[in-house]
C-alpha cells in the first residue's frame, strides 16, 4: 500500500470521516479529500499527514498506525510502538528489566534455532524480526519506568 493510501484510509476510518479531519485540520473537506487521493494540484503535505495520524492514534482507530508502519517500510525498518500504561507498583522497575532479560534471551534463542542449519529461511527471519521487535518494545518500556523513577527521586522544582 502507497503512504498516501494509508492516510486516506486513516481519515476515512476516523469519526466523521474526511469532514471531521477537514474541520480539525481547518481545511475545507473537498480539499482534503483532493489532497488524499492526489488529485492534480493538489499534495497532502508531511504535517497534515503526521497530525492526521496522531489525531488517529489519539483515538485508537482502526488504520492509526498505517501511515507510520508505510514510512517505516519504506525506510526500510519496521515501528515499534512505545508502551504506555504499564500497571505501576513498588517493583515495576525491577518487573520491566525481568521483561527485558526474557525478552532478550527469547531474541537470542530464535537467533541461534534459525542459524542451526546455517541458513535463515524466510520465517525464521520473520521469527527473530518479531522476537527483535519485543525486545526493542520491553527496553522502551524498561527505559520508561526507569525515567520515571529517576524523576520520583527528585526534589520538586519551584517556589517552596
Amino acid at each position: 500500500m502507497n503512504i498516501l493510501d494509508t492516510v486516506r484510509r486513516m481519515a476515512r476510518s476516523y469519526p466523521g470521516g474526511i469532514e471531521a479531519v477537514a474541520l480539525r485540520l481547518a481545511k475545507s473537506p473537498s480539499t482534503l479529500e483532493k489532497e488524499l487521493r492526489g488529485a492534480s494540484g493538489f499534495k497532502l503535505g508531511a504535517d497534515d499527514a503526521a497530525e492526521i495520524s496522531a489525531m488517529c492514534m489519539e483515538l485508537g482507530t482502526e488504520h492509526a498506525s498505517a501511515y507510520a508502519n508505510a514510512v517505516a517500510a519504506h525506510m526500510g525498518c519496521m515501528l515499534v510502538p512505545l508502551p504506555v500504561g504499564l500497571e505501576l507498583s513498588e517493583d515495576e522497575c525491577l518487573r520491566a528489566v525481568a521483561q527485558t532479560s526474557q525478552e532478550s534471551a527469547e531474541l537470542i534463542a530464535a537467533a541461534v534455532s534459525s542459524l542451526a542449519d546455517g541458513k535463515v529461511s524466510d520465517n525464521e527471519l520473520r521469527t527473530v524480526d518479531r522476537a527483535s521487535s519485543d525486545l526493542v518494545a520491553a527496553l522502551q518500556g524498561m527505559r520508561r519506568v526507569m525515567a520515571e523513577r529517576n524523576l520520583a527521586g527528585k526534589p520538586p522544582v519551584g517556589p517552596t
